[in-house]
């Protein structure tokens, strides 16, 4: 079967830390134009789009000669791409998130590559996780069966051992593949559930329902932007790469 994969970047203006940040300019281009670069280095321009609420990145895109679709509005990023699979046919959505100018290349095409072996599974990132980001709360972690089947993913420090201590630990790396089953099941549920609301991530949503999601070891040298200092330090590693 051919499987359709196309890659969808979600994207909005409003933000709880960050207001605007996907057209906050890192080396004098927008954050969604280095994600949309990135993107294009390992899939086919034709099936790479940025998805938003937002007219004001539709008009960006436009410029930019940059597919772009306006959805409804969403409260998670998942949402907003089950939106977008209702106007954008494909197989497979691969998630790319709009915040993240350093996404890898090379993870993106290992998330395709692991579709294309596993179309039916929903699958995402992860790497190992050092003590510092053990203890950050906006680094999700990730818990795997020895199957890489996900069994929890929290942005509190997991696992501990008995005495309370950091010993090893990975964490997500925020690029996904989905089908169209698993986003309508998803956005039926768009209340949000219990844990997902607790803990602030969305992907626990799919383990509530009762649907099995997978990992896949990344590189996972990114570096989501969320705050202002995030802001500072993707700008610094962006600089030192093309010097």
């Amino acid at each position: 079967m051919n499987n359709k994969q196309v890659i969808v970047i979600p994207a909005r203006m409003k933000g709880t830390r960050l207001s605007g940040k996907p057209l906050i300019k890192i080396l004098d281009k927008p954050m969604i134009w280095h994600v949309w670069n990135n993107c294009i280095k390992v899939h086919n321009e034709k099936q790479v789009y940025i998805a938003t609420e937002d007219q004001e990145i539709y008009d960006y895109c436009n410029t930019e000669n940059i597919q772009c679709v306006l959805t409804g509005r969403a409260n998670t990023a998942i949402e907003r791409i089950a939106l977008f699979s209702d106007i954008v046919n494909a197989n497979t959505y691969i998630n790319v998130q709009g915040d993240e100018p350093l996404a890898n290349p090379e993870d993106i095409l290992s998330i395709i590559e692991y579709n294309n072996c596993h179309p039916d599974r929903i699958v995402f990132g992860k790497t190992i996780c050092n003590e510092a980001d053990f203890k950050n709360y906006s680094k999700a972690k990730v818990v795997c069966d020895l199957n890489n089947k996900l069994l929890y993913s929290s942005r509190a420090g997991i696992p501990l051992n008995n005495k309370g201590e950091f010993i090893s630990a990975e964490r997500a790396i925020w690029i996904y593949a989905f089908n169209k089953s698993a986003l309508d099941q998803y956005y039926s549920y768009r209340s949000g559930t219990h844990l997902e609301i607790i803990e602030d991530n969305e992907i626990i949503r799919f383990l509530e329902i009762g649907i099995p999601v997978y990992c896949v070891d990344l590189i996972g040298d990114s570096w989501a932007v969320d705050t202002l200092d995030d802001l500072v330090k993707v700008n610094n590693i962006l600089k030192k790469r093309n010097e």
